[in-house]
């Protein structure tokens, strides 16, 4: 309770708890920092300190780590434990310095030395007390992405992929995504990066495919001032990642002269901006996704294999909708959801009649078409639920419905058209099979043998 009115507070008014237990010390702070119109409370030693953390808001703790009673050490791993939301930023003299690095990777927000200079000691107070204001805020933003990445569905395949993001955010491994398009690679990329000890920094996509095989380099690794006709000095993607998660999508299209360059990268953790000779250290977790066959690739000389084990430490299959039939009608209602809500549109269902459509089709395009054709269907649905004659129309502007002359036969061409033909009528006689086998011209039978042949279900 009270740390939540204290994160709504001004920083001038913020309280801070200073521990030391030499008294000209807690003076010379308490004298840099006045001038803030900060509240201050004392402590000597731990017993004290932990006593006002348990009775009294307090908003920052500059703590000593040679202090009596208790060390400052087990004061800080307490405070982590309890108040795991209150900044400490350690004080330490010139012998303790190594404890205070230990302390920072425990999680203390920072450490100075006694010999201070009154600027930085502020500069430091402010930016830990502005991360808790912030804080909430963050921890808003970063619930909503994890809600919009949430892995939809309950298909076994799918809950492997749900453990795999949880397994995968607990380490920093590199991770290859694979499947095919429309599969949901990159929502899988973000979901693992807010799944890790990463989530505050950037996640930064990067389509391979995308991007000119001129410009990708620079992209990547930034460019330095007079490299070429109008370069400045731009960091690349990878600088701009710093501390994050860079996502190289479709890494199977990278050149092999760019996967070179991107396994120095992996392998000794610094950038060379084009045009450039200094190099520059980054931290920064790659994750990847192909819907080629990486190892077609390496045996026909296209991806290396050097590069491969770079990027291959973790892997997952994302399986295609088609094999994940149950999760089409829980993913269909939270997509036709996120649609309304994306363009102002009333909230729809979907009427009964839709769901034998929506399970019969193949989904070529996986969830990617799923969700265009409900957005058609969606703006152009006049009442409060999407019937199937909003459905048909709008999968029949779908690509997987047009006719593909470089990927099918001619027979193949005939039996997709005489299978949606089919699909459609069921869908006009709501699935009697008299009806349908009489406007279709056909034997009852036969439509049941059509019906068994193109595997479509009532």
């Amino acid at each position: 309770m009270a740390n939540s009115v204290n994160a709504r507070q001004p920083l001038s008014k913020a309280t801070l708890l200073l521990v030391d237990d030499e008294p000209h010390l807690r003076a010379s702070m308490r004298a840099t920092l006045e001038e803030s119109n900060y509240h201050f409370h004392e402590a000597g030693d731990g017993i004290t300190a932990i006593k006002i953390l348990q009775s009294l808001a307090v908003d920052l703790v500059l703590l000593d780590l040679n202090i009596p009673r208790l060390n400052g050490m087990e004061v800080l791993k307490w405070s982590l434990a309890a108040l795991p939301d209150l900044p400490v930023i350690i004080v330490s003299g010139t012998g303790t310095i190594s404890k205070a690095v230990e302390a920072t990777r425990l999680g203390a927000f920072d450490y100075l030395e006694k010999d201070f200079k009154a600027e930085r000691l502020q500069l430091t107070v402010r930016n830990a007390l502005e991360k808790r204001r912030l804080k909430p805020q963050r921890d808003r933003l970063l619930a909503e992405s994890r809600e919009r990445f949430a892995i939809i569905g309950d298909d076994p395949a799918m809950r492997k992929v749900a453990d795999f993001i949880q397994h995968a955010g607990r380490v920093d491994s590199k991770v290859l995504i694979c499947g095919e398009s429309g599969t949901g690679k990159e929502l899988v990329a973000h979901a693992i990066h807010l799944a890790s000890n990463r989530a505050d920094e950037p996640f930064v996509p990067v389509n391979c495919s995308a991007i000119p095989e001129t410009l990708i380099e620079s992209t990547l690794f930034g460019t330095t001032k007079g490299a070429f006709t109008g370069a400045t000095d731009r960091p690349g993607k990878l600088q701009q990642t710093e501390g994050g998660t860079l996502f190289l999508d479709e890494i199977g299209d990278m050149s092999l002269m760019m996967q070179a360059k991107m396994l120095r990268v992996l392998e000794d953790g610094v950038v060379e901006p084009v045009g450039g000779v200094k190099t520059f250290p980054v931290d920064v977790r790659v994750v990847s996704a192909t819907c080629k066959n990486l190892q077609e690739e390496i045996n026909e000389g296209n991806f290396r294999l050097d590069l491969f084990y770079r990027i291959n430490v973790l892997t997952i299959m994302l399986p295609p909708l088609r094999e994940r039939k149950s999760d089409l009608r829980p993913l269909s209602k939270f997509l036709l959801q996120k649609i309304c809500a994306t363009h102002g549109l009333p909230p729809l269902t979907f009427a009964p009649e839709v769901w034998p459509l929506v399970e019969n089709h193949a989904w070529p395009g996986n969830v990617r078409e799923l969700q265009n054709v409900l957005e058609r269907a969606a703006v152009f649905t006049a009442t409060d639920a999407i019937a199937s004659e909003q459905l048909v129309a709008a999968m029949a502007t779908s690509p997987s419905h047009a006719p593909k002359a470089h990927a099918q036969t001619l027979h193949e061409a005939r039996a997709q058209f005489e299978r949606d033909f089919i699909l459609q009528k069921l869908i006009t006689h709501e699935w009697k099979i008299q009806e349908t086998a009489e406007e279709l011209g056909i034997q009852r039978s036969h439509l049941w043998k059509k019906m068994k042949q193109y595997g479509i279900k009532s």
